[in-house]
């Protein structure tokens, strides 16, 4: 790693003791407090509820406390490329298009009654710093996603039900686990008197799930820092980086007809949607070949794969002695920052759709329809950042993990990093494993040591000027 400049813990080391002395004997409090979070529901459009109660939480330790709703409007004048449609876990994935997503298509959808911003703010609380110190954003998002299939959870999914160890309920680990791991560390630093120079900016966001507009409306307003932490679930560890994904479908054509009226003298004339299927499926997965056969130079991602394709979902047909007149193909892709950018991805899949209708006679007349749902493009940093080599520090120091490793999920850093200029790592308690599935949970063990990485780091952190070749960043509250 290249040499840094040291952290001080001198001026503040005994508060610094105390403030982890507090959080070793506040465990039960801690857990209770993400137990709190965990019961009040907060599914992706449904977010205003537990909004509420971190602004309140963030208003009683002397934040000054924003609740700032998304400008959907705004978003798409100021981030064309990037900006999504906003999502709600009922109406998910409803509009697709063929380009980019644009504010006017919005509009004329007829959507904006539910696909809007109303009582679903971000919250943001500014803990102002004496001065002279590195700024710092704690980033994570409320919202989850649905808890279907709930016939399948066996507890409670907003019970925060407490088993072995072990914290069951939807959110636990994506990522209420991170959220409230970060505001019980700055709890017990604040009941330590540990000053900071540095002014730390907690932001809870909205729609990081299928959309990532909460995050992006604070970047787009001027919230800054000279650093930021987004606290998905890494098990702890340190990621300086995660690929890019992109949601899509593909509507293949056919010709309804029933047995009698499928082939007419002698020449075929019913055609069903799912005889195409292989045509297309073959194309998909030939990019992902091409694309996984391409040599990846980057040591960061050594070892891995740089593109997965899913197939998720097929849909189609409405009678069994009638050829498909339409089949739905639906899935994603993940792809790592050395691909292309996303204009780059969505191009290679629309030729990849376009070679599987110029091979078949059918098709070619008739062309499969593809679409996108969603895009997040791909965040890559170096490994030696001063931000990740300072954190990897703190947890050698803390005999924890101090490697320095590729994200492997798409997260709002890619708005913080590539919209904000803003160096940035993904650090937090819980696992990806849990994310989206019944019976979510978090490992308490793991949130509480988290609350003692970030009592050691917020501190080493914002006491210290900034590196010869950067500035602070002044908190702001546009």
């Amino acid at each position: 790693m290249t040499p840094s400049r040291p952290i001080s813990a001198a001026p503040y080391e005994a508060e610094r003791s105390q403030a982890l002395a507090l959080a070793a004997a506040g465990r039960e409090e801690s857990i209770a407090a993400l137990a709190r979070l965990v019961r009040i529901p907060s599914l992706t459009g449904e977010e205003g509820a537990a909004q509420r109660h971190l602004a309140a939480s963030l208003k009683d330790l002397g934040a000054e406390v924003s609740l700032l709703e998304p400008d959907i409007a705004a978003l798409f004048a100021r981030f064309p490329n990037i900006a999504q449609y906003p999502t709600h876990w009922q109406h998910d994935l409803i509009l697709p298009y063929t380009d980019l997503p644009t504010y006017e298509a919005l509009r004329a959808s007829g959507l904006e009654n539910v696909l809007n911003y109303r009582d679903r703010p971000n919250v943001v609380g500014i803990f102002r710093g004496t001065g002279g110190g590195r700024s710092l954003i704690l980033n994570g998002h409320i919202d989850t996603v649905t808890i279907e299939p709930a016939g399948e959870w066996t507890r409670d999914p907003f019970g925060a039900a407490i088993d072995n160890g072990l914290m069951y309920g939807r959110g636990t680990s994506d990522m209420k686990g991170g959220l409230m791991a970060a505001l019980m560390a700055l709890t017990f630093l604040k009941r330590a008197g540990v000053r900071l120079r540095g002014d730390v900016i907690f932001q809870s966001v909205v729609n990081e799930e299928h959309a990532g507009n909460g995050t992006l409306d604070l970047v787009r307003r001027g919230f800054t820092a000279d650093a930021a932490i987004v606290l998905e679930p890494t098990n702890n560890g340190v990621a300086v980086s995660h690929p890019g994904g992109l949601y899509w479908q593909v509507r293949i054509p056919g010709r309804p007809r029933s047995p009698g009226a499928r082939w007419q003298g002698g020449i075929q004339d019913g055609v069903s949607a799912i005889e195409k299927l292989p045509r297309v499926i073959d194309a998909l997965l030939d990019l992902e070949r091409r694309f996984n056969a391409v040599p990846n130079d980057d040591p960061m991602e050594r070892g891995r794969a740089p593109f997965a394709l899913v197939i998720g979902k097929v849909a189609g047909g409405h009678y069994e002695t009638v050829t498909a007149g339409e089949v739905s193909l639906r899935g994603g892709a993940y792809f790592a920052p050395g691909v292309g950018d996303i204009g780059d991805v969505m191009r290679d899949f629309r030729q990849a759709v376009g070679r599987a209708n110029d091979a078949d006679d059918f098709l070619r007349q008739h062309p499969a329809r593809l679409e996108f749902l969603h895009h997040d493009d791909s965040t890559r940093q170096s490994p030696q950042i001063p931000l990740a080599v300072h954190m990897a520090e703190a947890l050698k120091a803390r005999g924890a993990d101090g490697g320095v490793r590729p994200g492997p999920f798409c997260c709002d850093m890619r708005h913080l990093v590539n919209q904000g200029g803003i160096p940035s790592i993904i650090f937090g308690p819980g696992t990806i494993a849990q994310a989206h599935k019944p019976d979510e949970h978090i490992a308490l063990g793991e949130y509480l040591d988290c609350i003692e990485h970030l009592i050691e780091f917020i501190p080493a952190w914002c006491n210290s000027d900034a590196e010869p070749e950067a500035g602070t960043q002044p908190a702001r509250r546009p």
